[in-house]
């Protein structure tokens, strides 16, 4: 049955990816109306996330937050099928990258190198960075259950010639890719454990949100540089990235420091930008109440 509704829906794909940028917007326009007034799709998880986040907020600011960051969602959902039929040179002029060379110098030098980035701006359209970095790019990624819609998002996200790694072997792969060669681990490195698995806690938006450390062991482990990719929303179909760095040697920082750093400077660039934040997702979930293991807390929780 999945592979029948694949298979009628793909053609609709391939003939959105082929239209010009404006009735694009019009069907992302379209697909808005429809989730947040006809279906609602999350409407109260969205506001709860950013009353959460911003408690000095009035419901009617909340109320504006949440249906900019849907139409961002649709919008977000409408360019990751549009790139589809788009040219690199096409991408590239609309997510430019300012500071490339910042870490193309380690990649000269054969350093391995760990990106992280949240659920800001366009994470989908991250993969124009492979055409401009001079690193083996490995993203990683989670597999999605329908596996002819997940192939298809994968071949998407490989159009820049990147690897894609599931999560499940992401800890693998770096192990030993960081041995062999100079690679680049890009990540999505805010999502939020269940709460089986929650463990680690650190304070986001001043509330403890449970983490992964997966990347910062490994930095620790291997040594390795570590970058937080800052994304900027500039306009509608328009973005601007920017690597900071969180330390060149993850094996000589504190413990947390790295986690620590990369939450912060995310924190900061949602308060920029609230409205292009995935707050969709339910980043609370998992709380230090219904958490089933031993718990570890970050230094800014024990404050």
């Amino acid at each position: 049955m999945k592979a029948v509704a694949f298979y009628l829906i793909y053609p609709i794909l391939w003939i959105i990816s082929r239209l010009p940028f404006p009735i694009v917007y019009l069907i992302s326009d379209f697909f808005y109306f429809i989730t947040y007034y006809i279906l609602g799709y999350r409407k109260e998880v969205i506001k709860s996330n950013i009353r959460i986040a911003f408690p000095k907020k009035n419901e009617k600011e909340i109320t504006r937050l949440a249906k900019k960051s849907t139409q961002h969602f649709c919008d977000i959902f409408i360019e990751m099928i549009k790139s589809m039929g788009m040219s690199k040179k096409s991408m590239k002029k609309r997510f430019i990258c300012t500071n490339p060379e910042m870490v193309n110098v380690l990649a000269k030098a054969k350093k391995p190198l760990i990106v992280m980035f949240g659920h800001q701006a366009s994470y989908e359209w991250t993969m124009v960075l492979d055409d401009v970095l001079d690193y083996k790019v490995y993203a990683i990624y989670k597999p999605l259950k329908n596996k002819r819609l997940n192939d298809l998002i994968v071949n998407i996200r490989k159009k820049f010639n990147s690897e894609l790694v599931a999560m499940r072997e992401a800890t693998a792969v770096m192990n030993k890719s960081v041995q062999t060669e100079a690679a680049l681990f890009a990540l999505v490195a805010d999502q939020s454990p269940k709460a089986g698995r929650a463990q680690y806690f650190t304070n986001f938006f001043n509330v403890p949100s449970a983490v992964f450390k997966g990347a910062e062991r490994i930095a620790k482990e291997h040594h390795t540089a570590v970058f937080f990719l800052r994304i900027t929303k500039v306009k509608r179909g328009y973005y601007e990235t920017e690597f900071v760095n969180i330390t060149s040697n993850g094996g000589e920082t504190k413990d947390w420091e790295i986690t620590d750093t990369f939450f912060q400077l995310l924190e900061e660039q949602i308060i920029k930008q609230p409205e292009y934040y995935l707050w969709s997702h339910k980043r609370w979930k998992s709380t230090l109440e219904n958490t089933k293991r031993a718990v570890e807390l970050s230094p800014r929780v024990q404050q």
